[in-house]
């Protein structure tokens, strides 16, 4: 965002504590992004939870993408995509490890009518998400698919809605 003024078309965060083991998945994904020339129109954030400064970021954005560890009953490792803003959304109702939840996040936008931009959320199923550094090695080894699968969906079409 070139002085302030450029419309951000593209928002990745990625979210998680890096000292509850697998739950940093979200943040070191975050960290190799920043690694790779992605333009002026990306901006990829890093943050321990999910909040409401999400609502105000999304509403000058056409996508935005949140990485995050999502409990969805899968083989640790596994990496799951799904959308949250869509009515109905299965992504809703898949846990993330955090007190505020994506959902509680689109049912503030839509009952404050901010304009939540369309919003994907790119799991990857985690192991362990105790206290302690460091992740494990089956969710480690997924950080290249999970990096990429953000790829892809920043490749794919920007619409503001859908």
């Amino acid at each position: 965002m070139k002085g302030g003024s450029a419309r951000l078309q593209r928002i990745v965060v990625g979210v998680g504590n890096q000292y509850m083991r697998d739950d940093g998945v979200g943040i070191e994904v975050a960290r190799e992004l920043k690694k790779t020339n992605l333009g002026d129109e990306v901006l990829v954030l890093e943050r321990q939870l999910l909040d409401i400064s999400l609502l105000l970021l999304s509403e000058n954005a056409c996508k935005l993408i949140v990485v995050d560890a999502v409990k969805a009953g899968r083989p640790p490792g596994t990496i799951v995509r799904f959308t949250a803003t869509d009515k109905g959304s299965p992504g809703l109702n898949v846990p993330l490890s955090h007190d505020m939840q994506l959902a509680d996040l689109v049912r503030l936008a839509r009952k404050n009518k901010i304009g939540l931009c369309p919003t994907v959320v790119i799991g990857v199923e985690p192991a362990d998400c105790t206290i302690g550094e460091g992740m494990t090695d089956v969710v480690k080894d997924s950080l290249p698919a999970a990096v990429q699968a953000v790829l892809v969906e920043l490749r794919r079409p920007r619409r503001r809605n859908g």
